[in-house]
C-alpha cells in the first residue's frame, strides 16, 4: 500500500470502509457462533426454526469474507480498488434491505441497518475515489 496515495479524504473512507468491513466480519462470526440470536436481529419476522439455521451457518463464512475483500483490497491494491469493491458489496445490503421490506418484514431494521450500512460504505467509496 502506497501511502502517499492518501488524501485527507482518502483517510476518512478508508477509516469507514475499515470499520464497515469489521462490522460485516463481527456479524459473520456471530452467525457461525449464535445464529438463532443473529438472525432475530437480521430484520424478518418469521419464526427461526431448525430447518433454517443451516442457512445461518452459510451467511457466516460469507459475511466474513466480504469483510475481508474489503480489507484486502485496501492493503494490497489502494483506496480505488476498496472503493469499487464498496460500491459492489454495498449491492448486499441494499439487496438485504429489500427482501425484508418485500416480506413484510422489519422496516426500521431493513432501512436503519441494511439501508444505512449501503450509504455509509457508498460514502466511503466516494472518499476513496478522492
Amino acid at each position: 500500500m502506497d501511502l502517499a496515495q492518501f488524501t485527507p479524504a482518502t483517510w476518512i473512507g478508508a477509516s469507514l470502509a475499515l470499520v464497515v468491513a469489521a462490522g460485516i466480519v463481527y456479524v459473520g462470526i456471530s452467525y457461525l457462533v449464535a445464529p438463532t440470536a443473529t438472525a432475530k436481529g437480521f430484520g424478518f419476522t418469521s419464526a427461526i426454526t431448525p430447518e433454517t439455521t443451516p442457512w445461518q451457518h452459510i451467511k457466516g463464512p460469507r459475511d466474513i469474507v466480504s469483510g475481508l475483500v474489503v480489507v484486502a483490497m485496501l492493503v494490497c491494491f489502494g483506496p480505488a480498488a476498496a472503493a469499487v469493491i464498496l460500491l459492489v458489496e454495498a449491492l448486499i445490503p441494499i439487496g438485504d434491505a429489500l427482501m425484508i421490506i418485500r416480506n413484510n418484514g422489519r422496516l426500521a431494521i431493513a432501512l436503519g441497518v441494511h439501508a444505512s450500512t449501503a450509504a455509509v460504505m457508498i460514502v466511503a467509496a466516494v472518499l476513496l475515489f478522492l
